[in-house]
Formats: C-alpha cells, structure tokens, sequence
C-alpha cells in the first residue's frame, strides 16, 4: 500500500505516459486519445479537450460546439511551436490539426 502512495510524491517526469507508447494500438497512432501528455501547452490550450470536442462534433453531437466556443483558449491561438507533437506518445501531429480545427470552428 505504501508503494501506491508514492505516487502521489513522485516528481512530474515519474508520473508521464511516455511508456505507453511501446504498448499502443496501430490503429492508435496519429490521432489524441485525449491523455494530455502534450501539457503544458506554452500557449495554454487544451489540446486533448479542443480534441475531443472536434470529435465530438465532427461525429453529430450538437453541443459540442458550444462547449468548444465556451473555452477560454481555441485551436486558433495555437502557434505550431511543436511543443505537443514532440511530447505526444501517439504521434498526433496536434500543431498540424489545430489548423484544421480551427478552421472547422470557424475560428
């Protein structure tokens, strides 16, 4: 049990998802799974939420977009500084997509 609690006074490096990129999928790879290993984004976007609402939306849910424009950082204000294409463990190419979500948005 005690091993369990460590985790909680682990440094940040210890506590990533960088090994999962060994175990993922195929199908997996290039797209966000929404895990938020690209944090912190220099520019403060969520990328995985800015994601999953584009998914969602993309797939018909009408809420989605409301909840995007709700955010406080869009797509839009991203600056392609690579920062989340070079943490991500699946290769997501996010600084590519922001474009395209943003352009999907209207923003």
């Amino acid at each position: 049990m005690r091993g369990l609690l460590g985790f909680f006074e682990a440094p940040p490096e210890e506590k990533g998802y960088g090994a999962l990129g060994a175990f993922v999928p195929r199908d997996g790879l290039g797209n966000c799974v929404y895990c938020n290993h690209c944090r912190p984004c220099p520019m403060g976007l969520n990328v995985g939420l800015i994601n999953k609402y584009y998914d969602l939306a993309v797939a018909g849910d009408t809420m989605a977009a409301d909840h995007y424009r709700k955010l406080e950082k869009h797509a839009s204000d991203c600056t392609r500084c690579g920062h989340c294409d070079r943490r991500c463990p699946f290769q997501g190419g996010q600084s590519e997509k922001m474009g395209k979500i943003a352009k999907y948005f209207g923003r």
